[in-house]
């Protein structure tokens, strides 16, 4: 059986980039907010219409979904299986979709990543979020730091050791598949 890898984190802790460079086989959410720049459609997230998602979720379709910030996401259940039976599969999800993913798939394993709130704060800057955005999108960020209790695995990201972060990722991943990332 494959294993799931499910990771969270708040905004700007390093999620994507970190698992992206440690496992392949991402199954993509989607979501009906604008993409960011550089953000490229079918590989960063689906990205689809208010309509399209009230029409998945009326349809039953979604093994997860979460609102955040005024924008929905979710994972559509032909996305999961497809990258299900190609391998061991990672999935970035909040706090929320890795609880309605947990009751689904009870064997998959949770991570919570983290950094440093200034840290956080600078990353959404230098990755070209509006002030705004980075201070509505870190709220939720001693919310998210009292959830971190609820993973399997807790991880920090510090400033200028994302090598040593990658390192313990794929260390983990290791020993749940019993075998290398990627």
């Amino acid at each position: 059986m494959n294993k799931l890898i499910v990771l969270s984190g708040h905004s700007g802790s390093g999620k994507t980039s970190l698992m992206r460079q440690v496992m392949k086989n991402e199954v993509v959410s989607f979501t009906t907010r604008k993409p960011r720049q550089g953000e490229i459609d079918g590989v960063d997230y689906k990205f689809i219409s208010l309509e399209k998602f009230k029409e998945l979720k009326e349809k039953g379709k979604l093994i997860e979904q979460v609102e955040y910030s005024g924008n929905y996401y979710g994972i559509d259940q032909e996305e999961f299986e497809n990258k299900m039976n190609l391998g061991n599969a990672f999935v970035i999800v909040d706090y929320h979709g890795m609880q309605q993913i947990k009751k689904m798939y009870p064997n998959c394993v949770t991570l919570f990543l983290y950094t440093h709130y200034d840290q956080a704060y600078k990353q959404m800057i230098q990755r070209g979020d509006t002030l705004d955005k980075v201070e509505q999108r870190l709220r939720t960020y001693q919310q998210e730091m009292k959830n971190k209790t609820y993973y399997d695995y807790v991880i920090r990201n510090n400033h200028n050791r994302f090598r040593d972060t990658k390192e313990i990722l794929e260390k983990i991943i290791v020993s749940e598949t019993g075998k290398p990332s990627n």
